[in-house]
């Protein structure tokens, strides 16, 4: 017979057996991540096992008692955990979440990058574009009608337009426009509401860099994304024609990257029956107005080379005409003695001087700067040093030869400048001067007897100004000793380093304090003295000088 002691073996042996197989599931469960399987688990089943075996090898219930006591305690915490943490649904759908998140922007990027390239190889086209146009008239035309239109593509917009900013006037004016572009600004009263007469009208418009979007986008240089124009009060509606109401626009800013200067505006329109511009066609078109900007900036710099270029080989010929202009060699002047000093700037040709013995009671000096620079001002250099030369061998006054050279510039059509002349005609038999002046030629006088400078010269109008103007004679006696001094504006105006200006004090002292000394020598230490007042500054006009002294 079995005792109730033997048959108490079985529920052990089967409560280890039942332990281990629960063992062998966690395990299972812990492996395929179905649930959170805790190590606390793994240790209450040891012990139970271990508390079982040791039970039938050691007979005796308070062993196992406090073994199942122990294995009791050790689920306490394990049940809490489980019982006050997040629920196993929220958490496996947060982890979906976060998965499903960490997915999609790989799959937009993807997208965004397709789009980008497509974006690249068409701004990529406006820099070929661009490099082909250096050698065709209407290639910056080309250019900008390319932008525009592929603009209006990329960005689905119903029409575009490019306006470009004219520095100079201070207007902004439509270079290229293509498709339906609702006016955003106030038509003029008299253009009929016609389709044709409105896009025509737009097509040729300029517009002031104020007081209407297209101005005020090249002035502000802000981007501007105008999805409901009705609600921006810088927007113009011209109802009641379906062909004028306003859908959205896009206005951007073309400038010169190095410079950071706007040169132009890109704007897009959608008719009102279409879905509004959104983030998305802004980017688009932001992204293609940065190749544009670089097209431009290749095509601008280009053209303003070739100018330059253009300019400076016509100032060259020019600054090497005037020099063969000034006398090569001064003539021997009886009872005088002549000091010259003459500076010019490159690709400005403004002034100039000679000397003419005339007769022999006649020694005309002429002094003349004339207004501008390259090739127009040498034309009218060239023409009133002419008359000059012509006149001067009459018996005419200063101030008669003065006015007939006046006369003969204002009534040249091609002559469109002006000039500051002075004509000092000398007696050597009498040591009489007779001089007219006009404009901002000066003549000043170092008065011997009074050791004083003092100006000689009268204020008048340029010649090539007024053809009715008279010009009147100055006369006076001059005495051994006495200096007469005549210059351009360039010379007491020259600017150091500093930003000061040479001016006349400091070239009256040079004189005064080195009046005994001949007049070549006067003109020497003026030159001295300047260059070295100025240094290594640009000089930005001629500077003429002529000291005449009395022996």
């Amino acid at each position: 017979m079995f005792t109730s002691d033997a048959i108490s073996y079985v529920p052990l042996f089967c409560t280890a057996a039942i332990a281990v197989v629960i063992a062998v599931l966690i395990t299972i469960i812990k492996i395929r991540k179905t649930a959170k399987v805790s190590f606390i688990a793994y240790f209450a089943l040891a012990v139970v096992i271990f508390a079982c075996i040791y039970t039938a090898s050691h007979p005796g219930m308070m062993i196992f008692a406090l073994l199942i006591l122990l294995t009791a305690l050790l689920f306490i915490p394990y049940c809490i955990m489980l019982a006050f943490g997040k629920p196993q649904e929220y958490v496996k759908a947060v982890e979906d979440e976060a998965e499903t998140e960490e997915q999609k922007p790989e799959i937009v990027v993807e997208e965004i990058q397709v789009e980008k390239l497509d974006l690249i190889e068409k701004g990529k086209s406006f820099i070929a574009l661009a490099s082909d146009s250096f050698s065709n008239k209407d290639g910056m035309q080309a250019l900008l009608d390319s932008i525009n239109t592929t603009c209006v593509q990329a960005t689905k917009a119903n029409g575009g337009a490019i306006l470009m900013v004219d520095e100079f006037e201070d207007l902004i004016t439509v270079k290229s426009f293509t498709g339906e572009f609702p006016p955003p600004y106030k038509l003029p009263d008299d253009l009929p509401h016609k389709p044709l007469r409105v896009s025509t009208s737009f097509k040729y418009a300029q517009f002031p860099l104020r007081d209407n979007i297209f101005g005020e986008v090249a002035t502000a240089g802000k981007a501007e994304l105008i999805p409901a124009p009705k609600m921006d009060d810088r927007i113009f509606e011209n109802e009641p024609e379906d062909f004028l109401k306003l859908g959205s626009y896009i206005f951007l800013p073309l400038r010169m990257p190095d410079k950071d200067v706007v040169v132009g505006v890109l704007a897009l329109s959608r008719n009102p029956g279409v879905d509004p511009f959104g983030d998305q066609e802004f980017d688009w078109a932001q992204t293609l107005a940065g190749f544009a900007e670089a097209a431009l900036k290749t095509v601008l710099n280009f053209k303003q080379y070739t100018e330059k270029q253009e300019l400076t080989k016509e100032a060259d010929i020019a600054s090497n005409i005037q020099l063969s202009l000034l006398p090569k060699k001064l003539p021997p002047l009886a009872g005088l003695n002549i000091g010259t000093y003459a500076e010019h700037t490159s690709g400005v040709c403004s002034d100039i001087y000679d000397v003419i013995p005339a007769r022999q009671d006649r020694i005309a000096f002429i002094m003349m700067d004339v207004a501008g620079k390259g090739m127009n001002s040498l034309l009218v250099m060239a023409m009133i040093r002419a008359m000059f030369r012509l006149i001067v061998n009459t018996t005419q006054t200063a101030g008669t030869i003065l006015s007939w050279a006046n006369r003969g510039i204002c009534s040249e059509p091609n002559a469109d400048h002006f000039a500051s002349v002075a004509l000092i005609n000398y007696d050597p038999t009498k040591r009489k001067f007779q001089l007219s002046t006009g404009g901002s030629v000066p003549v000043y006088r170092y008065n011997v007897a009074k050791d004083a400078i003092e100006k000689i010269s009268t204020t008048c109008e340029p010649i090539g100004i007024e053809k009715t103007t008279s010009y009147k004679d100055i006369e006076f006696t001059a005495s051994q000793g006495d200096i007469i001094i005549c210059y351009t504006d360039g010379l007491v105006e020259a600017l150091n380093a500093q930003g000061q200006q040479y001016s006349l004090a400091s070239l009256t002292n040079i004189i005064k304090a080195n009046a005994k000394l001949p007049g070549k020598d006067i003109a020497n230490l003026v030159k001295t003295d300047i260059k070295k007042f100025v240094g290594n500054e640009t000089l930005r006009d001629d500077q003429t000088l002529l000291v005449i002294k009395i022996q």
